[in-house]
């Protein structure tokens, strides 16, 4: 318990924004292939990702940014087509989800709680008030970008400046409030049953969180919070499991749901999940 709360100390004190930034620039340096191909097959060894899935470039990787954010051969993620699924996001295990407590607490871990005015802060976390969430964490073997899981309209976006504390399972049950802490950038996406928030975490060498809608990007060295709502005639449409954002690395996802929208069917925590398996429906 004592080695925890030193470490956690630890990442109090470092300065994971500026470490992260470093590994984000080391990460995208064009590296010789040769030395390149030596990284990447101890990474896939390491950590057990499935070769077979990759969608290899002609030429390979040309840096570490570009396999960690790789794409998959086609057909490895079927999207559940009922229209009245809603479905994973990302590649990730499922860590807790329910009913957001009393209309504004949300469960992090077993007896470890935080504020969804925290999480969103601003007027739109009241859209939420009441609702459901669920909680996704994406490991460093999992596929990195991020997916519609429901069809509908990107209404905007909120960027959160904050820390970039790890997302390990240690951090989770020791540090409160730390989904709320750390930078996140969130994707509002209206579908016809209600909103739904993307809120996707950043953390420790998570340096940079970007859109596929919108050109901005997180953890940049002059950062300020900023919220963008499109009008109707801006809103981008998109389709349940089109591509909404990339983590270059892994993180979490936070989804968020409006009161009486949906009802969790195909959950339970601690399960692996894949983008486009059918999460939970939308009710009657």
């Amino acid at each position: 318990m004592r080695k925890k709360s030193l470490t956690i100390f630890l990442f109090k004190v470092l300065p994971t924004g500026l470490i992260s930034r470093v590994f984000g620039v080391i990460a995208r340096m064009p590296l010789p292939g040769f030395l390149l191909r030596r990284v990447i097959d101890w990474y896939i060894r390491s950590y057990g990702v499935d070769r077979d899935e990759i969608d290899w470039p002609q030429r390979g990787f040309r840096s570490l940014d570009a396999f960690f954010t790789r794409t998959l051969v086609p057909g490895t993620h079927m999207i559940d087509a009922d229209p009245r699924s809603v479905v994973s996001p990302v590649d990730a295990r499922i860590d807790m989800f329910g009913e957001i407590i009393d209309g504004v607490t949300m469960m992090q871990a077993k007896g470890v709680c935080y504020s969804l005015r925290d999480l969103v802060p601003s007027a739109m976390h009241e859209r939420f008030i009441d609702g459901s969430f669920v909680t996704l964490y994406l490991s460093p073997s999992d596929y990195h970008r991020i997916h519609a899981p429901a069809g509908g309209r990107v209404r905007g976006f909120f960027n959160i400046p904050g820390r970039l504390f790890t997302v390990q399972e240690f951090m989770v049950q020791g540090l409160p409030g730390l989904f709320s802490r750390n930078e996140r950038l969130i994707s509002y996406i209206e579908t016809q049953r209600g909103l739904v928030a993307v809120c996707k975490i950043g953390a420790m060498n998570v340096g940079r969180i970007t859109l596929s809608y919108d050109p901005i990007a997180t953890n940049r060295t002059f950062r300020r919070r900023r919220e963008v709502l499109f009008g109707d005639d801006a809103a981008c449409p998109i389709a349940k499991g089109d591509e909404l954002g990339v983590f270059h690395l892994g993180s979490t996802v936070i989804m968020l749901f409006e009161k009486d929208m949906i009802t969790f069917t195909d959950c339970a925590v601690g399960t692996k999940v894949r983008v486009g398996q059918r999460l939970a429906e939308f009710r009657a």
